[in-house]
């Protein structure tokens, strides 16, 4: 058979994606996550899961360090030192803009940050990228991350909160 450059999904049949649901605190109902690999990949269902937790976990507390309710360097084993700086230079600029908007940090600063909906894809062997969709008070809020497997764990070396 000759090499068409395209994914004959006839042939070998849709990558199979991983969907399940992870308890929150803060949530008054279970989180939903869907992951999907855009290759044959190695990940079980349980590690997609683990991850998914993960994603939702250092979603929050971005969301929370930023807002300047939990140190950034209370993320240092989650996050690459990159990455740990672009999100204190986010928590200073937000920080200096909410000293002129006070109305700012009444909407976004005192509610818990809860988390909706965990979206991922699994781009590489050792790189996924995961959204977070989550809500604090009537806000919504998007949370990016970018994963890469470095050493012998998964290490964020991207995080976007928007």
């Amino acid at each position: 058979m000759e090499y068409t450059g395209f994914f004959d999904m006839r042939r070998c049949g849709p990558l199979p994606g991983y969907d399940g649901f992870i308890v929150v605190e803060l949530s008054d109902r279970p989180v939903k996550y869907h992951i999907q690999p855009t290759f044959a990949s190695s990940m079980s269902a349980r590690e997609c899961h683990t991850m998914a937790m993960a994603a939702c976990r250092i979603a929050c507390n971005c969301a929370d360090a930023i807002r300047g309710k939990l140190s950034v360097d209370h993320l240092r084993r989650a996050l690459t030192n990159p990455c740990l700086e672009r999100l204190r230079t986010m928590q200073y600029l937000l920080d200096s803009h909410m000293v002129t908007h006070p109305e700012i940090k009444t909407k976004f600063c005192y509610l818990p940050t809860v988390p909706t909906l965990i979206d991922g894809v699994i781009t590489g062997a050792d790189t996924m990228e995961m959204v977070v969709f989550m809500t604090i008070g009537q806000e919504d809020l998007r949370v990016n991350l970018k994963f890469r497997y470095i050493g012998s764990r998964w290490m964020c070396v991207f995080a976007d909160l928007g």
